[in-house]
This record gives C-alpha cells, sequence and structure tokens, in this order.
C-alpha cells in the first residue's frame, strides 16, 4: 500500500470516529465518546508519521507518538497536549481487576476534547494535502 493511501485512510478513520464520538457524546455514552476521541487522535498522529516517514509500532500512546515525530513538527506539541487521553484507548474498555466499570470522563472535558480533535483532524489534513 502506498504511504499516501494510507494516510487517507488515517484521516477517513479519523472521520468515521468524529461522527461515531459525536453520536455516543449526544446519547450519553461518554466512556464510548472518549475512547473514540483517543482514536481520532491516534489516527491522526499515525497520518502525521506515516507523512513524516516515521515508522510506528502498534502503542496507542498518544505521547510516544508526539515524541516519534521529527523536532520542530509543527503537531508535535499539539499531539503530546492529547497524551492524558492514551488511557481512553483501553480503560473504558473493560472492567476494573475487583470487576467495577471505570469511572466516566468529565462531561466538560470530554466536550472540549472532542472539540478540539475536530479541530485537529481538520488542520492536519490542511498541513498534509496544503488545502
Amino acid at each position: 500500500m502506498s504511504a499516501d493511501r494510507r494516510i487517507r485512510a488515517f484521516f477517513d478513520l479519523a472521520d468515521r470516529g468524529l461522527k461515531s464520538a459525536e453520536v455516543l457524546f449526544r446519547d450519553g455514552q461518554f466512556e464510548d465518546a472518549a475512547y473514540f476521541s483517543q482514536q481520532i487522535v491516534e489516527r491522526v498522529a499515525r497520518a502525521l508519521l506515516t507523512n513524516a516517514g516515521v515508522p510506528f509500532g502498534t502503542s496507542h500512546n498518544l505521547g510516544q507518538m508526539a515524541s516519534a515525530l521529527p523536532e520542530g513538527h509543527p503537531f508535535k506539541s499539539r499531539i503530546n497536549g492529547f497524551d492524558a487521553l492514551s488511557s481512553a484507548a483501553t480503560k473504558y474498555r473493560y472492567p476494573t481487576a475487583s470487576g467495577w466499570l471505570p469511572e466516566g470522563p468529565d462531561v466538560e472535558s470530554l466536550r472540549q476534547t472532542l472539540d478540539e480533535a475536530a479541530a485537529l483532524v481538520r488542520e492536519a489534513r490542511a498541513y498534509v494535502y496544503g488545502t
């Protein structure tokens, strides 16, 4: 698969994630919306890493992805700013070791995160494709 096709696919998946997260948020399924928020940013980070020619493994850690971007990359600090969201990749998908469901995210913060993730998708796509 060409790098360009892979980058486009990551952005397409980020767009799907945005739609899903918004539906889930409106439905009050905040834990699932948080999971999709993490996935949105991860997909953008992977698009940017691929665009920069940086191979990256299977980690879901956004801080690690940001660190892997080249020095001076215009989205390095922005992706790193979402690092606290990294745990949402798995946190809300499984019960705790004692069998409890994890406490959900702060709704106001999640709303802000979704808005910031949507802006990230738009701006990263414009950066990659010059649109």
